[in-house]
């Protein structure tokens, strides 16, 4: 077992959403494509109790989800693993995407899936470097990814083309020169959370309006008892005022002079604008 790695792979746990900004994840199994997922606690602790298993501390894998640019709302699972053969720190570790991607730097193409990166923090590799900057350096190869030195050559260089390839390719659908790219999983929890998000706006709006419309109605039927009614609004809200269904229910109480006026049509969130131009005493119709 390769110490200073396993003490890296404890350390950048801690450290992992700050030093990413909350855009990487990090476990010791591949669950992050499951519904019930093993958090690294856990999943460390129950490493550490398996003496047998102690080997597979050598291999982790990060999940990266980019806030923003052309990769943002996708997420991609990469493997960080050194083998018996790696004197780590002195040689790199071995770094591999699994989730099919549409990138010039990132080789997925006929399912290849091992050591299929082309990282400059690997490939300039110092026994200094840290897993820290093995994680740096993935999240820049989203934010800026390097057509002009492509690992490989599949992968559109005109700028718009390459833009419009990569969101293809999460939204799922067909790159010329590339297998069908199937929905990525991270923009489905994506879209499954805006619905949820939209949904829970819309609840919040029409509970809103009702109670919005709950409270102009009683106010409304307070102030329309008076019998100066048509000083106490302004011309505009008078008209706001007599509505096919306001007319309905006011008809049984308003007065009798009032009833017949009110015939034409208000939107229910409609405001109610006193008449600043005339005075009003109230009387005891209104306590």
């Amino acid at each position: 077992m390769n110490t200073l790695f396993q003490k890296q792979v404890y350390k950048l746990t801690r450290r992992i959403d700050s030093i990413s900004n909350k855009q990487a994840s990090i476990l010791m199994e591949n669950d992050f494509e499951q519904k019930e997922q093993t958090s690294v606690n856990d999943s460390l602790e129950r490493r550490e109790s398996q003496d047998n298993d102690n080997d597979k501390l050598e291999c982790f894998y990060l999940e990266i989800t980019p806030n923003d640019g052309p990769y943002q709302n996708g997420s991609w699972v990469f493997r960080i693993e050194i083998t018996d053969e790696t004197d780590y720190p002195v040689c790199q570790p071995l770094v591999s995407c699994l989730t099919q991607i549409y990138h010039p730097n990132i080789d997925t193409t006929y399912g290849n899936n091992h050591n299929n990166v082309c990282l400059s923090t690997l490939n300039d590799w110092e026994p200094t470097n840290t897993l820290d900057d093995v994680l740096q350096g993935l999240l820049f190869l989203f934010y800026e990814p390097n057509v002009d030195d492509p690992l490989t050559s599949n992968v559109s260089q005109d700028d718009d083309e390459f833009l419009t390839n990569v969101r293809v390719s999460i939204e799922g659908g067909i790159v010329e020169d590339f297998d069908e790219f199937q929905q990525n999983y991270g923009y489905k929890k994506y879209l499954r959370l805006q619905q949820k998000l939209k949904r829970e706006e819309d609840e919040k709006i029409f509970q809103n309006h009702n109670n919005s419309y709950e409270l102009d109605s009683k106010l409304i039927n307070l102030l329309t008892k008076e019998p100066n009614f048509k000083q106490i609004f302004s011309s505009d809200t008078l008209d706001f005022l007599m509505t096919e269904p306001f007319s309905q229910q006011q008809t049984a109480s308003s007065p009798p002079h009032l009833s017949h006026s009110l015939s034409k049509t208000v939107t229910k969130d409609s405001p109610i604008i006193l008449n600043r131009t005339n005075s009003y005493e109230p009387t005891s119709a209104i306590e």
